[in-house]
């Protein structure tokens, strides 16, 4: 029997999928985009073929497949008219071609007899395959070497919930995570996509649907929304009073006349950070935020870049006045040598750009132990109310993903060029009346 499609059959951004031979496929994205069900039309047609076929499609949890993978075959094959062409087998969620012995066979990785019964097959298709091991991956691969293939697939499907996943570091570019490294590169159809791409939804109102599953969290809005890789999986946050629902603003902050603000900086030779706070009877916000690198230093460096576009933004157009400033930040750049020939230190630069006095610093002479920093700023965040504005929303995604283990704070988007969160922890010691603090600490010998 000849199957024809038609191009309402499937979203035009999977054809590729749909007739690829290809040694693996990579689909990957996010939410709503079709990409399973593409697989499940693919791989029902090929139990059609003339040639020989044995599928293995693959759940981590053997439960999961009725409702699943086996649910969704049969769903599929009513909807292009094959279902009477198939057996399906509600015992053991087979599904076969009984005129020419095709079949699609399922298996739980949860089964501690989960390779067995799999020989001779030809294909292996795992949707979500994010929820298994590399080590799974690797000895189901390794049973893809049947002599009656017409080809050999492995076929994958998955949202990239994670950097730090091992489907990201051993398929992608170290240094671009999409594109496919290796060998992967000439054996591989990679295939990216999104709700976006799927012709058969509404896409305004599955968007909003996406957004309201999110939460707020940038982190999924990463990965169900736009289909990017997602941040780090945070098991212990650093800032973990914080709740994106409360503590963030999507207004822009109204400055009054003279109001004092707190300017606390981290120091990197690129970029280097200015987060910008003000404390009213109202709350205490983070209310700005400051980034220069390679690209924004028109000539200078990156601190002389930083306070140049504060001093534009706020002095220059008189948003404040030089008295209402207080300077913090981080500690070691007290020693630093901002500007060598006149024994400059950072925050000596600092006052000679912004035209302030010494008296206006307030800085710990030691960077405090991060365990200690995270329960002031914890203390702070869940006891006052605390905001961030729309115009300091990288800070939020910083601390978002924010970690600590062992007692560190995890440098791990420093890699990233983000440094935000140093100088917001900064932020808090300051409000706090660290002297107080710094006076405890030097009582115990710790400063």
């Amino acid at each position: 029997m000849k199957i024809t499609l038609t191009k309402d059959a499937y979203s035009s951004k999977f054809e590729d999928v749909i007739y690829s031979h290809d040694r693996y496929i990579i689909a990957f994205g996010g939410r709503g985009s079709s990409k399973t069900d593409s697989f499940y039309l693919k791989y029902l047609l090929e139990l059609l073929q003339p040639y020989y076929f044995k599928l293995a499609y693959i759940n981590k949890e053997k439960l999961n497949i009725r409702d699943q993978q086996y649910a969704g075959f049969k769903r599929v094959a009513k909807r292009i008219g094959v279902y009477h062409l198939l057996k399906f087998y509600d015992g053991d969620y087979r599904i076969v071609n009984e005129a020419n012995g095709n079949a699609l066979i399922p298996k739980g990785m949860d089964d501690p007899e989960k390779t067995k019964g799999m020989d001779e097959i030809t294909a292996i298709w795992w949707d979500e395959i994010n929820k298994g091991t590399l080590e799974d991956f690797l000895t189901l691969n390794s049973l893809l070497r049947s002599p009656q293939a017409k080809y050999l697939q492995f076929a994958l499907s998955f949202n990239p919930v994670s950097e730090k996943h091992w489907l990201r570091s051993e398929f992608f570019e170290e240094k671009d995570g999409y594109k496919l490294k290796g060998t992967y590169k000439k054996e591989t159809l990679l295939n990216h996509s999104t709700y976006l791409d799927n012709e058969f939804i509404d896409k305004e109102e599955y968007h909003k649907t996406l957004e309201k599953g999110a939460n707020g969290n940038i982190n999924r809005l990463l990965v169900d929304v736009k289909g990017l890789w997602g941040a780090i999986d945070i098991k212990n946050p650093f800032f973990y009073a914080l709740r994106r629902n409360i503590h963030f603003t999507d207004e822009r902050y109204s400055l009054p006349s003279n109001t004092q603000l707190y300017l606390s900086f981290d120091f990197n030779k690129i970029p280097s950070t200015l987060v910008i706070g003000c404390v009213s009877q109202k709350e205490i916000a983070v209310i700005d935020l400051i980034l220069c690198d390679e690209n924004t230093m028109q000539g200078k460096s990156p601190l002389e870049a930083v306070c140049n576009k504060f001093k534009e933004k706020y002095l220059d157009s008189g948003l404040i006045t030089r008295p209402y400033l207080i300077v913090t930040g981080d500690a070691s750049g007290t020693a630093g040598g901002a500007d060598k020939a006149r024994n400059d230190n950072f925050y000596t630069k600092i006052e000679s750009i912004l035209g302030i006095p010494k008296s206006q610093r307030k800085i710990r002479k030691k960077n405090i132990e991060h365990k200690l920093s995270q329960e002031i700023c914890n203390s702070l965040i869940y006891n006052c109310n605390f905001m961030i504005y729309k115009s300091a929303e990288l800070a939020l995604l910083d601390m978002e993903q924010a970690q600590i283990e062992n007692g560190k704070l995890v440098k791990d988007n420093k890699d990233n060029g983000l440094h935000i969160t140093d100088a917001v922890r900064y932020y808090i010691d300051c409000v706090l009346n660290h002297d107080k603090w710094q006076d405890y600490l030097r009582y115990y010998n710790k400063i």
